[in-house]
């Protein structure tokens, strides 16, 4: 943290994160024409989706170690030109193997860039800035994707999903270049002869409280998104194409309420922050899968829980550096909460949706609840543990 905040090094952190989520969303909005040129099943196509995020739910502890030893700029720019690099691969692919295999490599690329961009942002951002800096990294996700599904699909129609995964390559390099020409060289420091064990071992209590909370929350809201199309279908009549644009337009209320943390961030307590923003999400919830529920109400609840769950996940970014003790320990912090977060994304849909297609849709929200108060509940605890540790020190 430094006295005076470099938004020219934060902004280039933030585009790398956005063009990363890019290549998240790549695949989605071009997936009826790699299935139709490569003659993909469902399956395989489901796969191509997801894998990107494989990485993060297996190794993103182990990606904030790396990150901590090798440089924030180092990692940020190597992750950006490995994505790119797979990018281009995938746009020369003639067959399915080498398309895995190019996602799964993308995936370790992205992980790099989530873990350490937050890392830096909270490095170079004023004490009275660090909220709002942290705020504005908590949308990346969701502007990257919006701008895939936009782009992927316009830039498809006249040029081909090839051509979109040429044009996304291109991003995400021309981004890792921002990031070299604006990011000060790493720091050399005295070699840190820890290793993955110790790092482990001196992880504060507090860190791992937050990313188990963050895990239920990226479950909650994915699983909103996701049932939120099919429900739109099956209970209210939407042609799909209407129905995924109502989501698309809902998922952009998470930007908005992590904007919003960054506003009121220094004004009241994390605790009241956290549970307000909680039960309002659950109140939202409850509005939005009701019996005989109209569009008129489902879709500005469904906004309004995605807003709450946006102050949530902007709350949760700008805690990681608060509750590390040691600047050393950010980097793994983020990594820890991005790899739990991805494990909450990896499983939060298909485990709801296989519980909604036996209990019916009422279940959503009672689910939705119970990873909601999770959340606050396992949130209060991290900042607990965090205040307690010097007394326990």
């Amino acid at each position: 943290m430094t006295e005076k905040s470099d938004w020219r090094v934060i902004l280039s952190a933030f585009i790398i994160g956005v063009a990363g989520a890019v290549q998240v969303g790549r695949v989605a909005p071009v997936a009826p024409f790699i299935q139709q040129n490569l003659q993909l099943d469902l399956l395989t196509l489901g796969w191509l989706v997801s894998l990107i995020t494989l990485a993060s739910a297996l190794f993103g502890l182990l990606a904030g170690y790396w990150v901590a030893r090798a440089g924030l700029r180092a990692s940020m720019v190597i992750g950006g030109l490995v994505m790119g690099g797979c990018a281009i691969v995938s746009a020369l692919a003639a067959t399915v193997p080498v398309l895995i295999i190019a996602r799964v490599v993308e995936g370790l690329g992205y992980l790099v860039v989530v873990v350490a961009a937050p890392t830096l942002i909270a490095k170079e951002a004023a004490e009275k800035d660090t909220p709002f800096a942290l705020a504005l990294w908590g949308t990346f996700f969701t502007l990257g994707l919006s701008i895939a599904a936009f782009a992927g699909g316009t830039i498809s129609e006249i040029f081909g999903w090839r051509g979109w995964f040429f044009a996304s390559a291109g991003l995400v390099v021309i981004a890792a270049f921002a990031v070299l020409v604006s990011t000060p060289k790493d720091e050399t420091q005295a070699q840190d002869e820890s290793d993955v064990w110790n790092t482990l071992s001196r992880m504060p209590r507090a860190s791992w409280l937050l990313g188990a909370a963050f895990l239920g929350l990226t479950l909650l809201a994915l699983s909103i998104l996701s049932l939120l199309p099919t429900f739109l279908v099956q209970e209210h009549g939407f042609a799909p194409s209407a129905a995924g644009g109502v989501t698309g337009s809902v998922a952009l209320a998470s930007i908005a309420g992590s904007l919003c943390y960054g506003v009121v961030a220094n004004r009241f307590s994390e605790t009241l922050i956290a549970l307000v923003a909680s039960f309002a999400l659950i109140a939202a919830t409850f509005s939005t899968f009701a019996d005989g529920a109209p569009p008129s109400q489902i879709i500005p609840f469904a906004a309004l829980a995605i807003f709450m769950s946006g102050i949530l996940v902007a709350q949760t970014f700008t805690a990681v550096p608060r509750i590390a003790d040691t600047p050393r320990l950010i980097g793994p912090s983020n990594g820890l909460v991005a790899q739990l977060g991805s494990v909450g994304a990896l499983t939060g849909p298909p485990m709801i949706g296989a519980l909604v297609s036996a209990t019916g849709w009422n279940t959503v929200p009672v689910i939705v609840a119970g990873f909601t108060l999770s959340f606050a509940f396992l949130y209060v605890l991290a900042l607990k543990a965090h205040s307690a540790a010097p007394l326990e020190g």
